[in-house]
């Protein structure tokens, strides 16, 4: 991954912070939103506590996949 966007509008008022998978864009070939989720979960590091690491890594339906 060379870029991650993101927009953390939200995160004060409802004090949670998720992804909306369907506004994930894929420019590559042969990769998919499900593989792009996958390796931005394995670069997060959850021990710092970002809250963009822990809503990407919540995607997984195995954390321990990260």
């Amino acid at each position: 991954m060379d870029v991650l966007c993101n927009d953390k509008t939200g995160t004060l008022t409802q004090n949670k912070l998720t992804v909306d998978k369907n506004m994930i864009e894929v420019f590559a070939k042969g990769v998919d939103r499900d593989m792009v989720v996958l390796m931005a979960a394995r670069a997060s590091r959850l021990e710092n506590q970002d809250a963009s690491d822990g809503a990407i890594v919540a995607m997984l339906s195995d954390p321990k996949e990260a």
